[in-house]
């Protein structure tokens, strides 16, 4: 197996790990409050009521949309760098090896397997990939004009809050 390969696994599943901690840690905290608030009934004391809500501002969509506009622009702009650096021929020396390695192999003439190398290495990452980066583009664009067009907003520029 390649290294890269090898690095790949590992950050898929270093990732996955993170996540499901995350996961876990929330879900847990939700049912500790549960358990405390359950106990609270059988006694007949006050219920708590849990963490109190944070406090809301008009803010909190252009952190949104400046988070999510620039990780979309980031992941487009890093696929379509993938995309044309994956598409790279190789020597011609590689291609001979191959082409000889594959008709010995399988027994067929060698222009049949030249060929047949040649289109195997023409395939790569397709550019078109990079147009996953428009969804988290068009996220942030949404709460970036969320965020000018609310009426909240333009109240709390006038009383001076913001």
């Amino acid at each position: 197996m390649q290294p890269e390969a090898v690095l790949m696994v590992l950050f898929v599943f270093g990732v996955l790990a993170v996540v499901l901690g995350v996961l876990f840690v929330r879900n847990r905290q939700q049912q500790m409050l549960h358990e405390e608030r359950m106990a609270a009934l059988e006694k007949g004391t006050t219920i708590p009521l849990g963490p109190p809500p944070k406090p809301w501002s008009p803010r909190v969509y252009l952190l949104r949309g400046l988070i999510w506009t620039f990780s979309g622009l980031a992941l487009g702009v890093c696929l379509a760098g993938l995309s044309t650096t994956s598409n790279r021929p190789y020597p011609v020396e590689v291609t001979a090896a191959n082409a000889r390695s594959v008709s010995q192999s399988l027994d067929i003439p060698l222009d049949q397997a030249r060929k047949m190398v040649e289109r195997d290495q023409e395939h790569g990452m397709p550019v078109g990939v990079a147009l996953l980066g428009l969804i988290p583009l068009g996220v942030g664009i949404a709460y970036l004009i969320y965020f000018w067009t609310d009426p909240a907003r333009h109240q709390l520029l006038r009383s001076g809050q913001d």
